[in-house]
């Protein structure tokens, strides 16, 4: 029931992630629309009353998932051109 109310309300870039990559959890999702909208960890941190380091966590797992591991690419440029 939570994934299908997360969808519900996902824009349409983040449904078309959720479909390309299904492996992504809701709190990945989360936290890749923060950092496309320019929040830095710690920000995102404060948001979700998490740990600096889980955030780096979740960003390192998003990285991984979306091929991005050893590469110089941006992960907010990335997300962005996926638009």
């Amino acid at each position: 029931m939570l994934e299908h109310n997360l969808r519900e309300i996902l824009s349409p870039f983040m449904k078309n992630i959720h479909a390309a990559h299904a492996d992504l959890t809701p709190r990945e999702i989360q936290i890749m629309n923060l950092i496309k909208t320019g929040k830095n960890n710690r920000k995102i941190a404060a948001m979700l009353n998490t740990s600096f380091k889980t955030v780096e966590t979740h960003r390192n797992h998003i990285r991984k998932k979306l091929n991005l591991v050893n590469s110089r690419i941006n992960l907010r440029s990335c997300l962005l051109s996926m638009s």
